[in-house]
């Protein structure tokens, strides 16, 4: 296994709304991993949940970026989130005050020229090939099943409608076991992927995402800033973070 460095670039903010940042990220540009949880509104300690999947998860990898097991799988990544999970709701059986804790969480490691990425919730992994950014995980929202059930055409389409945008079918600490959706795809020169959560997604469209990282022209520092600013600018209704990722070949 061949491991990729990485250059990143990482923005958090708690917004115009938040009390607090619930949100956490960690990047270890050396060996290729982004890890980003996003402690869910509504819940309780929704930042220890999302420091306790990012702390956990880097640390149930760390045979793999170190040399000592094969090359990474769909199964080493799922079970980093379950021991995740697991650790999220011990704590609630150790601490009452973080009961009902949960956070979303989504994570990329680049190796061998492939991208391997899990996610649970709604935080997102997307990439920008060829002046086209695709979303390359999907929301695990109950907007999102409804519009693959073929109820509405698109999220804009059931959010006009009236369907809360922010409920969450899946996340870390929910219940006792998890579903974890994990994929990888080959990584090609000049790719760029952005990771983020629902602040800022929900604040700037796809398509303004996209304008920013064509006008800065491979600038990351300055797409990342811009890329937050805009969704403060917007209203920042809830945390935002973001990382902006270059594989190096």
């Amino acid at each position: 296994m061949n491991l990729m460095s990485i250059s990143a670039v990482t923005r958090s903010d708690k917004g115009w709304v938040r009390e607090i940042n619930e949100d956490n990220v960690a990047v270890l540009e050396e060996h290729g991993l982004v890890v980003l949880a996003d402690g869910m509104g509504g819940y309780n300690a929704g930042e220890v949940a999302s420091q306790l999947a990012v702390e956990t998860i880097t640390a149930e990898l760390l045979p793999l970026y170190t040399g000592e097991c094969a090359e990474p799988s769909e199964r080493h990544i799922r079970a980093a989130m379950e021991v995740a999970n697991e650790a999220i709701r011990s704590a609630v059986q150790s601490e009452p005050a973080y009961e009902g804790m949960a956070t979303t969480v989504v994570m990329a490691l680049f190796c061998d020229q492939r991208v391997h990425y899990g996610h649970v919730g709604d935080s997102r992994l997307y990439r920008l090939r060829n002046g086209r950014l695709e979303q390359l995980t999907r929301d695990h929202s109950m907007v999102q099943a409804l519009v693959d059930e073929g109820m509405f055409d698109s999220i804009e389409e059931a959010l006009d409608a009236g369907v809360k945008g922010n409920i969450l079918l899946r996340g870390l600490g929910i219940q006792e076991t998890v579903e974890v959706d994990v994929a990888s795809a080959a990584v090609e020169a000049d790719d760029l992927y952005l990771i983020c959560s629902d602040g800022l997604s929900n604040m700037v469209s796809n398509r303004d995402m996209l304008g920013i990282l064509l006008e800065v022209d491979g600038d990351i520092e300055q797409a990342a800033g811009r890329l937050l600013q805009t969704a403060l600018d917007n209203g920042g209704l809830d945390n935002v973070s973001l990382a902006l990722v270059c594989p190096q070949s």
